[in-house]
């Protein structure tokens, strides 16, 4: 409530990724409670026919910053929440792709939230500890030795949030799942 306070009227959100394991219920919820209209839902993947229908769609790659600038703007975007990335079984059958999408995705919507003053939220995982980590009452802040690549970019990403809060006062909000299991679309 506090946004509809401050500005008058809802938040404008950008999802990225939203036809991914989050991102189909993420918007239908988002859309809910902010209005259809002021979720846009973006992605790679051309989203099913339903999907469509139930609010604005735009093809995005996280990978092309002007393309993503031009939704943002055009959009009057207050909220990035970003989703893209390449998971776990398939970032270890391909690093590099992981580590383009990933590291470089990410790092465009890190800077895109910078330069028009956006709020960022970007889950994170599990994944971005690792065996050494201590099993039992887990702290935040802890020992955080990934074994995957997917953990490592989450690492990756979840220490350049934190930098750009520190930094330059970026609104970054991150929440680490012990996995995910959707109803909406299949692992991978």
């Amino acid at each position: 409530m506090h946004f509809y306070a401050q500005h008058g009227r809802a938040p404008r959100v950008l999802v990225t990724g939203s036809l991914g394991q989050l991102g189909i219920g993420f918007v239908r919820l988002m859309r809910s409670k902010y209005g259809a209209s002021n979720v846009i839902a973006t992605d790679i993947r051309r989203p099913s026919d339903e999907f469509w229908s139930t609010g604005p769609f735009a093809y995005a790659d996280v990978l092309d910053y002007k393309g993503l600038e031009r939704l943002v703007v055009d959009n009057g975007i207050d909220w990035i929440v970003h989703f893209s990335a390449v998971l776990s079984a398939v970032g270890e059958k391909n690093p590099q792709l992981a580590l383009k999408v990933n590291l470089n995705g990410f790092q465009n919507v890190l800077d895109l939230a910078k330069a028009h003053q956006l709020r960022l939220l970007s889950p994170s995982t599990i994944g971005a500890f690792g065996p050494s980590t201590p099993k039992d009452k887990t702290p935040d802040i802890t020992i955080m030795r990934p074994k995957t690549i997917y953990g490592i970019t989450k690492l990756h990403m979840e220490l350049m949030g934190e930098y750009y809060h520190q930094r330059y006062g970026l609104d970054f909000r991150s929440l680490r799942y012990p996995g995910i299991i959707s109803a909406d679309t299949p692992p991978g």
